[in-house]
């Protein structure tokens, strides 16, 4: 009830009650204050500082922990832990350069760079969809407060989910500037901006965290989302019992927990929302719609892979073309297999040959010859 009325801005006595409150509870809900001295930091107490330092320090941890995870993970798959990385915007083929069908690998030893890239990446994303979708059901279900006061209530143990989400943004965000160089890098950084946005809002204003807490239930469609995209990556069958299974996961869940809960989140937007005060609307339509709309895009662009337009819209297994539902962009073979070659001659260390499926042999010096049968 103290926590309720300092909410709803009734001043100092009802932020002194709700103190009052909390320090006898058995979970601390927030010592800070909802109005516009939140935002003074010449006026924050020893207590606002050190939730401000433990906030920074968990932040920091989650950026190392994901960090650390992605190195792990490409020296346990790859042997290495940085690839070489070209650029998608321009395919440019080297004179006398041809397309071999044969070279087509899904082996671990002959992905390309930036190949290996994408599936470290996707792996790493799909550990914190798993994390995070997972900790935002239990906090809805177990905290069920936050579904009645979307905007006022908080919880440590949601708001700390916030603090590991925005570490791995952060490191999801520094990995795609330094590596990804396709279109696809323009829709992932909106992605993660208007989330980053999301996250910083409620952090500042102590408002909101019913809201970021159901768009964090969305990461439970991006666990099947992120292996449909690895089974792309390896080349699977569409056909095959295995990638059926993830699609049909994956198409479930997308409706569910992408398209449901951002209908949900409208109608809240537009029933509740709207009936406060204009800064509190500002950032949540952003969000909202921003979420809406390319939650909606994604749809479209996965029933498309999947046939349900028809298969001429239909994305196959059996070419070569790079499909990353997250982002959206698809690249095409006949444009980028030069490059993928050169790369993975390139790799060939000094001194040592490798044959690859079509019994040519890459040497050093980026040729190639034939070996007889």
């Amino acid at each position: 009830y103290a926590h309720s009325r300092a909410r709803a801005g009734l001043g100092t006595a009802g932020h002194e009650a709700m103190t009052n409150a909390t320090a006898n509870s058995s979970f601390r809900v927030s010592v800070w204050p909802s109005d516009s001295s939140r935002l003074d930091v010449t006026e924050w107490s020893r207590d606002q500082w050190k939730d401000f330092g433990e906030g920074c320090l968990y932040v920091v941890l989650s950026f190392a922990f994901f960090r650390i995870l992605q190195y792990i993970v490409r020296w346990y798959l790859f042997g290495k832990c940085y690839f070489r990385t070209f650029s998608y915007f321009a395919f440019r083929r080297r004179a006398g350069s041809e397309r071999n069908p044969a070279a087509d690998s899904t082996t671990l030893s002959a992905i390309p760079p930036n190949k290996k890239w994408r599936i470290c990446n996707e792996i790493v994303s799909l550990i914190h969809a798993g994390v995070s979708g997972l900790w935002a059901g239990y906090s809805i279900l177990f905290y069920q407060d936050i579904i009645k006061d979307m905007i006022g209530f908080r919880h440590p143990v949601i708001v700390n989910l916030i603090f590991v989400s925005t570490g791995y943004l952060l490191h999801d965000l520094l990995d795609l500037l330094i590596n990804e160089r396709s279109e696809r890098v323009i829709e992932l950084l909106f992605h993660h901006v208007v989330v980053l946005t999301a996250f910083a809002t409620t952090q500042t204003s102590g408002l909101f965290l019913g809201v970021v807490i159901f768009g964090l239930l969305m990461e439970l469609n991006s666990v099947f989302l992120h292996s449909r995209s690895l089974l792309n990556l390896y080349g699977f069958n569409k056909k095959s019992t295995a990638f059926k299974m993830v699609a049909l996961l994956n198409m479930i869940t997308l409706l569910v927990f992408r398209l449901g809960v951002s209908l949900y989140l409208m109608y809240w937007l537009f029933t509740d929302c709207f009936f406060r005060r204009w800064y509190l609307i500002v950032p949540c339509f952003f969000v909202i719609v921003s979420l809406f709309c390319t939650n909606s895009t994604l749809a479209y662009r996965v029933m498309a892979a999947d046939g349900w337009f028809g298969k001429k819209r239909a994305r196959h297994s059996s070419s070569r073309s790079t499909e990353e539902e997250n982002g959206g962009a698809v690249v095409d073979d006949e444009e980028k297999s030069s490059e993928e070659d050169e790369d993975e001659e390139a790799d060939v260390p000094i001194g040592v040959s490798v044959t690859r499926p079509d019994d040519q042999q890459l040497m050093p010096n980026g040729h190639s010859t034939t070996v007889a049968a």
